[in-house]
């Protein structure tokens, strides 16, 4: 009866972790506002509209303006996000009268468990519309 009971326990454990998968957002700051930024974010999806259709935004659907690019990761962090890496993409020409500009962008990921939304709270101006 032991051996039974630890075999299910077993069984219910691998179950339940092999029902979990990963899913990746990337976060881009789209424009700074002084010293408020509001920032795209990006899970893969098909485009069928502007970059503009990724700003978040809060539940009347307002662009979020947050404090800092520190404040917009704190907020995904609070949605369950985790960071996993930054890296920089520099464009323009090197030249002497070329001009250069860079972004910051940062990969997050979620663990969720099969048929739980990973996207609760966090709104888009294209998802606001639907």
């Amino acid at each position: 009866m032991k051996r039974l009971l630890i075999f299910i326990m077993i069984c219910f454990c691998c179950a339940t972790l092999s029902a979990q998968s990963r899913v990746y957002c990337e976060i881009v700051e789209k424009q700074a506002l002084g010293k408020r930024v509001k920032v795209m974010i990006d899970f893969g999806q098909k485009r069928k509209r502007s970059k503009a259709a990724q700003t978040l935004v809060n539940e009347s659907g307002k662009e979020i303006a947050f404090n800092s690019k520190i404040d917009a990761l704190n907020h995904m962090d609070s949605l369950g996000w985790n960071f996993l890496q930054a890296y920089t993409v520099v464009s323009g020409s090197s030249g002497d009268n070329g001009s250069t500009s860079s972004e910051i962008h940062w990969l997050l990921y979620k663990d969720v468990t099969e048929g739980i939304d990973p996207y609760i709270g966090i709104e888009t101006k294209e998802s606001y519309k639907k």
